[in-house]
């Protein structure tokens, strides 16, 4: 499977759930966000996760789309930024989103350890380590209520804000610290980083059943 057709699944995948628009706006998808959290527990664009194996931090991995097969890739250069979230637009539950969106993860002033391969090239593949940024907000793992249905859990990587500096954590989890319901991701970034990229996102489903 080429990357642009990768792209044109992750687009479908983000409208058929309503990432788009509940949690973001329509953006061009950069590539290919990879979310392991173990050989077997891998994020697969809305496929459904246990809850008791996603309590680790994951492994993270951002492939770009190659500029020969599209015209509006980001580049990436050594100085630039990253900020990643983990964010929950299902909370408490998939038809009450008083506590949406809950903020699970937030680092910010990530760097990539490599922008260019050996011969000078930008390079397509990024391991992306959350010790290479700032943690404003700790990872917290899923933790939905029983009975309350399918929660999805987000991830967000978007290019930083070069005039972005010294970003502060929001007051609290619950609707990322505003008290408005359904407020999350998308109001932070406008109003603390507004010229950040969205450049990939990904998620999966998580439920916890009544015992």
């Amino acid at each position: 499977m080429t990357l642009i057709t990768i792209s044109q699944s992750l687009d479908e995948a983000y409208t058929k759930n309503k990432v788009i628009p509940e949690v973001v706006d329509q953006f061009d998808t950069q590539g290919l966000l990879s979310i392991e959290y173990g050989p077997t527990e891998l994020v697969t664009l809305g496929n459904t996760l246990p809850v008791d194996g996603t309590q680790e931090v994951p492994k993270i991995q951002l492939t770009l789309n190659s500029p020969t097969q599209d015209g509006k890739i980001e580049s990436i250069n050594e100085d630039d930024k990253f900020i990643l979230v983990m964010t929950d637009p299902d909370a408490p539950s998939n038809k009450d989103h008083k506590w949406s969106e809950y903020l699970h993860w937030l680092v910010t002033d990530l760097k990539l350890s490599h922008t260019k391969d050996s011969n000078g090239e930008p390079e397509i593949s990024h391991f992306i380590d959350a010790k290479d940024g700032r943690e404003l907000v700790p990872y917290m793992g899923p933790g939905p209520p029983p009975n309350t249905g399918k929660h999805r859990y987000v991830f967000l990587l978007y290019k930083q804000d070069p005039s972005a500096q010294n970003l502060t954590a929001p007051k609290d989890r619950p609707n990322w610290g505003t008290g408005v319901p359904s407020s999350g991701v998308r109001d932070w970034i406008k109003k603390n980083a507004p010229n950040s990229k969205l450049l990939s996102v990904n998620f999966f489903f998580a439920q916890n059943e009544v015992n």
